[in-house]
């Protein structure tokens, strides 16, 4: 175990809007320090470097992992670079955090899987919203009042704002449903447990690769049905409905909740205030990626690489 006393020395690989947010809760968590950076754009590196105080900016993974003497990496990329970069970054034999997805594809992600259970290495998938504050209140109302029976989830994508954003590769929007829906789908495996008997349709319209809508029917190991739809070309958003025992608790947007009693009021579910003051669930989520690093053990609701493989998967299953 590492000592506790002293800092989990943190190498972040990639500069971007992501990694921004990460290390805005690194700065405010005791025992976690971000000690170097290296990115394909030097100049947002460096620009990390300087407003968050990090020591070290560095041109390649190596000399950011040997100079920088760090114990753990962050891979902070686009999904299309994940699977090269993560390869490279599991290389090293020290734990490794990967912003979902950790790979473009479930063929890709299983690859780190493999590399990562042969060299015993720990990994975590940053799943952020696993750790919101309403999500685990709303999950205890269901609870008090008896069990979960169904988990809903909508994840319609609005795929013609996405296009318009002209910011992704034509690879990263023909592998969609897993660099970003599995956000959504995962919520399934949070809420409801894993996943049988699914049963789903899947049509294209607007000629996406894996189709743009989707409907999906399956048992959840917590004994609940879940149920998942997605429009992708219909106005819409993102929903998570959980229906209890005289108790319905939703999600819409996904940071806001409320819950339903049998008299049919209508009762907010407040965010703790550190989702409040930072991207909701990454205090938590890092926390949680800070106490793997120093105990070498997993804490649900955290996902290794072999759980975010299952999730994956089960939008493979959805889509097909």
């Amino acid at each position: 175990m590492k000592d506790i006393m002293k800092p989990v020395r943190i190498g972040l690989i990639g500069a971007g809007w992501v990694a921004r947010q990460h290390l805005e809760v690194i700065r405010a968590i005791e025992g976690i320090e971000a000690v170097g950076i290296t990115s394909r754009t030097r100049f947002k590196a460096e620009a990390l470097t300087r407003e968050f105080g990090i020591k070290g900016c560095y041109d390649t993974v190596r000399d950011l992992v040997g100079k920088a003497s760090v114990d753990a990496l962050m891979v902070l990329v686009n999904p299309d670079q994940m699977f090269s970069v993560g390869i490279e970054a599991l290389s090293y034999g020290i734990p490794v955090f990967f912003e979902k997805p950790a790979g473009l594809t479930p063929e890709e992600n299983f690859k780190l899987v493999e590399l990562a259970e042969n060299k015993k290495i720990l990994t975590m998938v940053g799943f952020n919203r696993r750790y919101y504050s309403i999500y685990h209140k709303g999950m205890d109302i269901i609870r008090q009042h008896g069990a979960l029976l169904g988990v809903f989830v909508e994840g319609h994508e609005r795929m013609w704002k996405v296009k318009d954003l002209g910011k992704f590769s034509p690879e990263i929007l023909a592998h969609w449903i897993f660099a970003n829906s599995t956000h959504t789908i995962d919520l399934l495996r949070f809420f409801g447990g894993d996943a049988k008997n699914i049963h789903s349709v899947a049509h294209t319209c607007f000629q996406e690769a894996r189709g743009d809508q989707f409907a999906a029917v399956m048992e959840l190991s917590s004994g609940a049905i879940g149920q998942y739809q997605a429009h992708w070309y219909s106005p819409g958003g993102w929903r998570v409905v959980l229906y209890g025992e005289g108790v319905t608790v939703e999600f819409k947007p996904l940071e806001e909740g409320r819950w339903i009693d049998r008299s049919f009021v209508i009762h907010d579910i407040e965010p703790d205030e550190l989702d409040k003051k930072y991207k909701p669930g990454f205090y938590a989520q890092m926390s949680a990626w800070r106490d793997l690093v120093e105990t070498g053990t997993h804490f649900w609701p955290m996902l290794d690489l072999h759980g975010a493989y299952q999730t994956m998967r089960l939008a493979e299953k959805i889509s097909t």
